[in-house]
Protein backbone atom coordinates (compact mmCIF):
# COMPACT_ATOMS: atom_id res chain seq x y z
CA UNK A 1 0.00 0.00 0.00
CA UNK A 2 1.36 3.23 -1.07
CA UNK A 3 1.65 6.05 1.19
CA UNK A 4 1.58 9.34 -0.22
CA UNK A 5 4.79 11.68 1.36
CA UNK A 6 3.89 14.71 3.71
CA UNK A 7 4.18 18.47 3.20
CA UNK A 8 3.55 21.57 5.64
CA UNK A 9 0.49 23.28 4.18
CA UNK A 10 0.51 26.74 4.83
CA UNK A 11 -2.91 27.40 4.88
CA UNK A 12 -3.52 25.20 7.48
CA UNK A 13 -0.33 25.77 8.93
CA UNK A 14 0.58 21.98 9.46
CA UNK A 15 0.82 18.65 7.49
CA UNK A 16 -0.58 17.23 4.86
CA UNK A 17 -1.08 14.10 2.36
CA UNK A 18 1.32 15.01 -0.99
CA UNK A 19 -1.33 12.92 -3.92
CA UNK A 20 -0.06 14.64 -6.95
CA UNK A 21 1.73 17.51 -9.21
CA UNK A 22 0.24 18.77 -11.84
CA UNK A 23 1.73 21.25 -14.59
CA UNK A 24 -1.20 23.32 -15.80
CA UNK A 25 -0.99 25.28 -19.58
CA UNK A 26 1.07 28.28 -17.75
CA UNK A 27 3.70 25.85 -17.06
CA UNK A 28 2.59 26.78 -12.88
CA UNK A 29 2.87 23.89 -10.95
CA UNK A 30 -0.28 22.63 -8.70
CA UNK A 31 -0.24 20.32 -5.74
CA UNK A 32 -2.82 18.09 -4.91
CA UNK A 33 -3.06 17.93 -0.93
CA UNK A 34 -5.03 15.45 1.58
CA UNK A 35 -5.46 16.46 5.13
CA UNK A 36 -6.95 15.60 8.55
CA UNK A 37 -9.36 17.65 10.22
CA UNK A 38 -10.07 16.48 13.62
CA UNK A 39 -13.23 17.46 15.89
CA UNK A 40 -14.42 16.88 19.33
CA UNK A 41 -16.09 13.32 18.39
CA UNK A 42 -15.11 12.86 14.75
CA UNK A 43 -12.15 13.17 11.83
CA UNK A 44 -12.77 14.52 8.53
CA UNK A 45 -10.84 14.36 5.36
CA UNK A 46 -10.11 17.58 3.06
CA UNK A 47 -8.36 17.64 -0.73
CA UNK A 48 -7.18 20.90 -2.61
CA UNK A 49 -5.33 21.89 -5.04
CA UNK A 50 -3.41 24.61 -4.42
CA UNK A 51 -0.08 26.34 -5.81
CA UNK A 52 2.85 24.56 -5.67
CA UNK A 53 4.65 27.71 -3.49
CA UNK A 54 1.38 26.92 -0.88
CA UNK A 55 3.20 23.59 0.38
CA UNK A 56 7.00 23.53 1.64
CA UNK A 57 8.75 20.14 1.98
CA UNK A 58 9.44 18.41 5.19
CA UNK A 59 12.95 16.47 6.09
CA UNK A 60 13.11 13.08 5.93
CA UNK A 61 10.00 12.16 3.14
CA UNK A 62 10.72 10.94 -0.07
CA UNK A 63 9.01 12.74 -2.93
CA UNK A 64 10.34 10.47 -5.66
CA UNK A 65 7.19 8.32 -5.77
CA UNK A 66 4.70 11.05 -6.29
CA UNK A 67 3.10 11.15 -9.72
CA UNK A 68 3.11 14.40 -11.92
CA UNK A 69 0.64 14.92 -14.40
CA UNK A 70 0.32 17.62 -17.18
CA UNK A 71 -3.30 19.56 -17.22
CA UNK A 72 -3.27 20.65 -21.09
CA UNK A 73 -6.19 22.44 -22.10
CA UNK A 74 -8.26 20.13 -23.87
CA UNK A 75 -8.57 18.47 -20.74
CA UNK A 76 -9.31 19.37 -16.71
CA UNK A 77 -7.93 18.58 -13.62
CA UNK A 78 -9.34 14.95 -12.08
CA UNK A 79 -12.33 15.93 -10.10
CA UNK A 80 -13.80 13.97 -7.13
CA UNK A 81 -17.05 12.11 -7.91
CA UNK A 82 -18.12 11.89 -4.21
CA UNK A 83 -17.66 15.62 -3.87
CA UNK A 84 -21.53 17.15 -4.69
CA UNK A 85 -19.87 20.84 -5.30
CA UNK A 86 -18.26 19.52 -8.48
CA UNK A 87 -20.09 20.85 -11.47
CA UNK A 88 -19.19 17.70 -13.35
CA UNK A 89 -20.43 15.62 -11.16
CA UNK A 90 -24.13 16.50 -10.16
CA UNK A 91 -26.82 14.06 -11.46
CA UNK A 92 -29.35 15.90 -13.90
CA UNK A 93 -32.81 16.40 -13.92
CA UNK A 94 -34.15 12.85 -15.00
CA UNK A 95 -30.96 11.37 -12.69
CA UNK A 96 -32.51 13.73 -9.35
CA UNK A 97 -35.87 12.41 -10.29
CA UNK A 98 -35.34 8.67 -10.18
CA UNK A 99 -33.18 9.23 -7.28
CA UNK A 100 -36.40 11.21 -5.70
CA UNK A 101 -38.66 8.54 -6.39
CA UNK A 102 -36.70 5.89 -5.06
CA UNK A 103 -36.42 7.68 -2.13
CA UNK A 104 -40.34 8.05 -1.86
CA UNK A 105 -40.63 4.42 -2.57
CA UNK A 106 -37.92 3.13 0.18
CA UNK A 107 -39.61 6.19 2.34
CA UNK A 108 -41.46 4.53 5.85
CA UNK A 109 -45.30 5.31 6.45
CA UNK A 110 -46.17 9.17 8.61
CA UNK A 111 -47.27 8.03 12.19
CA UNK A 112 -51.16 8.58 12.37
CA UNK A 113 -52.06 9.72 15.41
Amino acid sequence: MWVPPAVTYRAIGGPAFLLAWEQHPDRSWWARILWVELGRESCTGRHARVAGDEVAPIAGQDYRTVPRHRVTRRTRPPSDPTDPRDPYHRPNAEERQRIAFERALRRKPDPDF
